[in-house]
């Protein structure tokens, strides 16, 4: 992965969509975790999960509503969610967080949960007033959910409010705090297939490919020179592309030339009887 100006090297990858609008999400919350404690991560468009880490963590987060809105039956609310969840699963350690999932009111009865959406502290007296919404999905069909997520090998985080999650993603990305006292770890790595619904992913995947080449310097230099074949047809001239310096220019050059050289197995060298 590409290092800053003063060579440190991004610890944690945070998708861009998760940094967007007014509301403070966990996200947002953990950018803010990370920065105290010096911990590097960058901001990119990623194909898959909205948080990565190292050690091969992929973190896709939602909301109780996400959830609701699934089960509601959409057109596209299960076949979406099915589809992150099996490319979530190319990562070694995925997670899915639950946001909010800890404050929702279940009521069996009515076939329905309660979904807060806004709490204040009363004036002059030690209440808080939460506003709810409610949601006609029975509570047993929400834990059906959340229980074949968790069938399928993908751990479960689930949070009280936006605050609580993001003290869960703090701890799974730095497994309890330790992060930063580590050595030899895996930092975040980018590489899946699924996910990549139009040519231009493929292509941006295909040149992100390269050492030192994330999302944002492929789709620079696929943007420069037009498609991938011209791109490293040119691979000398990467250095004018911002962003892109010589020891990547050199990593490209090395992959690229090097003969690939097959590893021998065991069963190469066995012959028919």
């Amino acid at each position: 992965m590409q290092t800053d100006l003063f060579g440190n090297v991004p610890q944690v990858v945070i998708d861009v969509h998760e940094t967007g609008g007014k509301g403070i999400n966990s996200v947002k919350h953990l950018m803010k975790m990370l920065e105290k404690d010096g911990i590097q991560y960058v901001v990119q468009k990623i194909p898959i999960g909205d948080v990565l880490g190292p050690e091969g963590i992929a973190i896709e987060r939602k909301t109780v509503n996400d959830l609701v809105n699934t089960l509601k039956g959409s057109a596209s609310g299960v076949p979406r969610l099915t589809k992150q969840l099996d490319a979530l699963l190319e990562y070694e350690k995925p997670y899915v967080l639950i946001e909010n999932i800890l404050a929702i009111r279940r009521d069996p009865m009515k076939g329905c949960v309660y979904i807060p959406f806004s709490s204040k502290k009363t004036k002059s007296k030690p209440f808080m007033v939460t506003m709810e919404r409610v949601s006609f999905i029975h509570p047993s069909s929400l834990d059906a959910l959340i229980n074949s997520i968790k069938d399928r090998g993908i751990t479960v985080l689930e949070g009280f409010n936006a605050l609580h999650s993001a003290g869960l993603l703090y701890g799974v990305i730095t497994d309890e705090g330790t992060l930063k006292k580590k050595t030899g770890q895996r930092l975040p790595v980018i590489r899946t297939r699924k996910g990549l619904d139009t040519q231009n992913d493929e292509q941006e995947f295909f040149i992100a490919g390269f050492p030192g080449v994330n999302v944002v310097r492929a789709r620079a230099l696929l943007e420069k020179y037009k498609s991938p074949l011209e791109a490293i047809s040119r691979v000398d001239e990467w250095g004018t592309v911002p962003g892109i310096g010589p020891k990547t220019v050199s990593s490209a050059k090395k992959l690229l030339y090097t003969d690939y050289i097959p590893e021998k197995k065991e069963e190469d060298t066995e012959t028919d009887e």
